[in-house]
C-alpha cells in the first residue's frame, strides 16, 4: 500500500466503499489523466472505460475546457447568484434551451441551476408540488417511479427510487412513491432506439399496461413522474425501450402529471443524440441534467424547466420558489459548461459518434458470442452492457469486487453493477482504446469466471 493510499485511509470516507474492503481494494492514488487514459502516482496509465462514473465525455483535461476554465478563474470565480448574474451562466442556459428537445407541446423557458444530480431532482420534484399548491391542488403530493430507478440520494430524491438496496436503510424518512412495472429487454441494440412509425420497443409490453393503469387509478393524487429516460443505469443498464418511454409521456400529458427527465446519466451523447429524450419525441416538463454537463469535470447540476411553468409562482412575493444553493450558477463551473458544448460543436461528436457505436456493438456481441459466461448483451449508444452468469463467479459472491480488480491488474478501470459489466468511455475513445477495453474485459471474465 502506497504512502498516499495510507494517509487517505486515516482521514477519508469514500462513497460506495465497504469499511472492509479497503485492504483488498485500497484507494489507488491518481496523479494525472488525459484522454481516457488516468495515471497513477508510479506512472502507469489506466484505461478510464466508465467514463469515471458516467461523468467525462470529452475526455480528461480536454484543452479547451481547461483553458476556458483558467480563463474564468482568473477574471471571476464565484458571486452569490441571489441578486447578481454573470455571463457564462446566461450564456449557458441559451445554449441549453436553444438545444434541449422540444415538441408540438413543450419547449423550455427557464434554467436552474444547483451543484449536482440529486440537488437537480429535488429542484424538479419542489417544483412540481409547490406548482400544485400555487394552483389549489395541494392532494397532488405523490409522485410516481419506475421500480429499478435511481434518482440519487439525498432524501427527496432517494424516495423516488425503485430500489430496496437504497431506500430500505432510510425508508422511515421518505415519502411514499408510486413505483410503476417497466420492462426489460435485455438483448436491445442500438437501433432498438429508432422508434419509425407510431410507438417504438417496449409500448406493447405487459408492464406498460400495468403503469398506464396505475397511473390512472392514481391521477388524482399525483403530481409528477420521474423517470431515466431509455436506460435504468445505475439498475445494471436495464434497457426498456423508448416505446415504453413515449407511452408514459402520452399518459401523464393526458392526465396532467408532470414529467421529469432524469437525464443525468444519459444525457450529452451517450445515447447518440445529445439528449436521450430525442429518441423519443418527446420533451418532459422537467429536464435535469449533470454529470456531462461540464464536460464531466466540475460539479454542475441543472433544471431545465417548461416555458410558462413559472407563471404560479409569479406574484406576491410568498409565492416565490423555495429553494436555493450556495454555488448556483458558479461561474467557473459554467464555463466549462459552455467549452464543453463548444467541443461538441467543433469536434462534430454527435456526427462522429455512429462510427464508434458500430465498433462496440460488434465487440459487444463478439465477446458474447465467445463467452458461455455472458448470459446477456446490450447496448444503447455508445453504452454496453454484459450480464454474466452469477453461479460461475466466486464462492463469496464478491463477483463485481473480483472483475474490478482483475481489470486494474491489466490497467482497465470497470466498475461493474453486481453481476453486469459496463462499458460507458468518453465519446471521442478511439478505435484502439475501445479495443482494448473490450480485450481486458474478455480477459477479466475468463479469470474470474473460469469456463
Amino acid at each position: 500500500m502506497s504512502e498516499l493510499s495510507r494517509r487517505d485511509q486515516a482521514v477519508l470516507w469514500h462513497p460506495a466503499t465497504h469499511f472492509g474492503d479497503l485492504e483488498r481494494t485500497p484507494p489507488l492514488p491518481i496523479h494525472s489523466a488525459r484522454g481516457v487514459w488516468l495515471t497513477d502516482e508510479d506512472g502507469r496509465q489506466i484505461l478510464d472505460g466508465i467514463g469515471s462514473w458516467w461523468t467525462s465525455i470529452h475526455g480528461h483535461g480536454h484543452p479547451h475546457i481547461v483553458a476556458a476554465i483558467q480563463r474564468q478563474v482568473a477574471r471571476l470565480d464565484h458571486v452569490m447568484f441571489a441578486g447578481f448574474t454573470h455571463e457564462p451562466a446566461i450564456e449557458l442556459a441559451e445554449r441549453l434551451l436553444a438545444l434541449a428537445p422540444r415538441d408540438e407541446q413543450v419547449h423550455y423557458g427557464k434554467v436552474f441551476y444547483s451543484d449536482c444530480g440529486s440537488a437537480s431532482v429535488e429542484v424538479a420534484l419542489k417544483l412540481s408540488y409547490q406548482s400544485r399548491v400555487l394552483t389549489d391542488q395541494p392532494r397532488r403530493r405523490r409522485f410516481a417511479a419506475l421500480q429499478r430507478s435511481y434518482h440519487g440520494e439525498t432524501l427527496g430524491a432517494l424516495s423516488v427510487c425503485g430500489s430496496e438496496a437504497w431506500r430500505e436503510p432510510f425508508s422511515a424518512l421518505l415519502h411514499d412513491a408510486l413505483y410503476l412495472p417497466v420492462p426489460s429487454f435485455p438483448a436491445h441494440e442500438h437501433a432498438d432506439l429508432q422508434p419509425g412509425g407510431g410507438y417504438g420497443l417496449g409500448a406493447d409490453t405487459p408492464e406498460a399496461d400495468r403503469a398506464v393503469a396505475l397511473l390512472e387509478a392514481h391521477a388524482h393524487e399525483l403530481t409528477a413522474l420521474v423517470v431515466e429516460p431509455l436506460i435504468q443505469c445505475a439498475s445494471r443498464m436495464n434497457m426498456f425501450g423508448v416505446g415504453f418511454y413515449q407511452r408514459l409521456v402520452d399518459t401523464c400529458r393526458r392526465l396532467d402529471i408532470h414529467v421529469i427527465a432524469d437525464e443525468i446519466a444519459v444525457a450529452f451523447g451517450r445515447t447518440g443524440k445529445l439528449f436521450a429524450s430525442e429518441w423519443a419525441g418527446r420533451a418532459p416538463d422537467l429536464l435535469c441534467l449533470s454529470k456531462g454537463l461540464s464536460g464531466g469535470v466540475l460539479p454542475l447540476a441543472a433544471t431545465l424547466i417548461r416555458a410558462g411553468f413559472e407563471a404560479p409562482f409569479q406574484g406576491d412575493p410568498a409565492r416565490s420558489f423555495a429553494h436555493s444553493h450556495t454555488f448556483t450558477g458558479n461561474p467557473i463551473t459554467c464555463a466549462a459548461g459552455l467549452a464543453s458544448l463548444e467541443v461538441f460543436e467543433a469536434e462534430r461528436t454527435l456526427d462522429r459518434l455512429p462510427e464508434r457505436v458500430a465498433q462496440m456493438a460488434a465487440l459487444r456481441r463478439e465477446l458474447a458470442d465467445r463467452h458461455p459466461q455472458v448470459i446477456e448483451s446490450r447496448q444503447a449508444g455508445l453504452v454496453g452492457a454484459l450480464t454474466l452468469d452469477r453461479a460461475r463467479g466466486p464462492a463469496d459472491g464478491r463477483l463485481s469486487l473480483a472483475l474490478r480488480e482483475a481489470a486494474l491488474a491489466r490497467q482497465v478501470l470497470l466498475r461493474p453493477l453486481h453481476d453486469t459489466i459496463y462499458w460507458m468511455p468518453a465519446l471521442n475513445i478511439d478505435a484502439a482504446a475501445l479495443s482494448r477495453l473490450a480485450e481486458v474485459t474478455s480477459e477479466v471474465i475468463d479469470e474470474v469466471m473460469p469456463r
